[in-house]
């Protein structure tokens, strides 16, 4: 049976807060408008936002998404290379990790963290619609349909 991996709820958030700011600073870095360059407060000049040494380290393979899935809807299995972060935003979730023995239940501002090649999905719950924010890098592989025994947790894999 496969444990939760269970991390604090600072520490996933802080994780996400990074990489949304390393991929936020990639973009923008990347976008600077003529003329701003190198200048104090410009979209270019970071240097003078920050208070020590930093980097913005290679983000190209992250990838984020934000998907409302209303009552019922949910992702086909799948799994990532890497490890996701997972965080319902709004609304109540459902995620399913093989081998784990039961559908968790996923409340708004609850982070979660699916390990890396391992089969899962989520979705929202049965009575509510659930904005989910995603972070992960690496490949995606998708699989089949998640049946709705499997999905209420009747049936499991």
């Amino acid at each position: 049976m496969a444990a939760r991996r269970s991390l604090s709820r600072t520490s996933v958030l802080s994780g996400l807060v990074l990489a949304g700011s390393a991929i936020i600073i990639a973009a923008v870095s990347a976008q600077t408008q003529p003329g701003q360059a190198g200048q104090a407060g410009g979209r270019g000049d970071f240097a003078s936002n920050f208070t020590g040494t930093v980097a913005v380290v290679d983000s190209k393979e992250m990838r984020m998404s934000r998907i409302r899935f209303e009552a019922g809807a949910r992702t086909n299995w799948h799994l990532h290379s890497t490890g996701q972060l997972l965080l319902v935003e709004e609304g109540r979730g459902r995620l399913y990790e093989l081998g784990a023995g039961k559908v968790i239940e996923v409340k708004a501002g609850e982070p979660v963290y699916t390990k890396p090649n391992v089969l899962h999905w989520h979705g929202a719950a049965p009575d509510s619609h659930a904005v989910q924010f995603s972070v992960y890098s690496g490949t995606l592989e998708w699989k089949e349909a998640v049946t709705d025994e499997e999905y209420t947790g009747r049936k499991a894999r």
